[in-house]
């Protein structure tokens, strides 16, 4: 059985959280053996697909392998569960090919889910990242025959995952787009960071919340009595109001949606407003990797604040004589929730 990060035992979080370093601080030949070494086990993966897909299966978390989630199918690689932060990192790396094999054996992973589903109704989970999507597919995935968990806001790519699902004989598909504004999520984000080792580039974050909204509206001429949808808004507190059908449609339609380039700024200067923290609040800290591989995704004139932010803020740490130990930690999954406003 394979653990999820945040189950796994103390090897990478008894890491001193201010010697942890992100991939992209690594030398090139430490990047290099890393990237290799996920190619291996990938392309392993994808070569013994039956196997890796039961082990999939029998991972908690996936809902006996009937939830189709590409992060969490990331996790049966050996060496990113040493060290999830560098080893998600490497993937987003277009110098190494391992995401090449692990896209491959997610389409089986597709496929299998929706041939074990035998035409029960599926549920698709879309929006933008940190805005309990995973959550929801946990809680509801019982429910359904498949589950499929990802932003899925590219218009084309959910559109073919409908017509793969039908083609399959599932007749009921439900769409539920989860909705959180960008600041919520960036805090979200964070404190996962630390507790999975995963977090998000900052333009890729701005996308996929930009683009959400539009592409839940581009199905509407699909709505019938094989696709419901749902308009479902997170807050601080968790789920709040969820609309359905046509009333979801107009509460999306209803609420602000800015472009990509304004989100980007939103994100931005949210992170910056939150890396300024610690230098004034003793309780405050974060995961150094997870702010050290944010900061390469900040615009250029913000990147060199955000260093500055960085290094003042390992100074004031060092000050209040709080780097002897690994630092506080996230919850695992299902534990009791994180303090106040600590972040990672």
């Amino acid at each position: 059985m394979t653990p999820l990060p945040s189950q796994l035992p103390a090897a990478w979080h008894q890491v001193p959280w201010h010697e942890r370093r992100s991939y992209w601080e690594l030398e090139e030949d430490d990047r290099r053996i890393l990237r290799e070494a996920l190619e291996t086990e990938a392309a392993d993966l994808a070569r013994h697909a039956d196997r890796a897909l039961e082990d999939y299966a029998n991972t908690p978390g996936t809902l006996d392998g009937q939830l189709v989630n590409g992060d969490m199918l990331a996790t049966l690689l050996p060496s990113l569960r040493r060290n999830p932060t560098q080893g998600y990192e490497a993937m987003e790396d277009p110098a190494g090919r391992a995401a090449i094999h692990l896209n491959a054996l997610g389409k089986r992973l597709r496929d299998r889910a929706l041939a074990s589903s035998r035409g029960e109704p599926v549920i698709i989970f879309m929006g933008g990242q940190a805005t309990g999507k995973t959550t929801g597919a946990l809680a509801l995935g019982p429910a359904f025959g498949a589950v499929f968990d990802a932003p899925h806001t590219d218009p084309e790519g959910i559109a073919f995952l409908l017509g793969r699902i039908r083609r399959a004989g599932c007749g009921e598909v439900h769409l539920a787009y989860t909705d959180r504004d960008p600041e919520g999520s960036l805090k979200a984000m964070l404190a996962r960071s630390e507790r999975e080792g995963r977090y998000v580039p900052l333009d890729r974050m701005a996308r996929a919340h930009a683009w959400a909204p539009f592409t839940f509206l581009g199905i509407a001429p699909r709505v019938g009595r094989s696709l419901q949808l749902y308009h479902v808004r997170v807050d601080e507190e968790g789920p709040g109001r969820m609309t359905e059908g046509q009333e979801a449609l107009a509460s999306v339609r209803g609420r602000p949606k800015s472009v990509e380039s304004v989100v980007a700024y939103q994100l931005q200067t949210a992170y910056l407003s939150l890396l300024r923290i610690p230098t004034h609040d003793p309780e405050a800290w974060y995961p150094r990797d997870v702010l050290a591989g944010l900061n390469r995704t900040l615009d250029p004139w913000r990147r060199s604040e955000a260093d500055h932010l960085l290094r003042r803020f390992f100074e004031a740490v060092a000050e209040r004589g709080a780097e002897d130990g690994p630092g506080p930690r996230g919850a695992p999954a299902g534990g009791s929730p994180e303090p106040g406003p600590r972040l990672g």
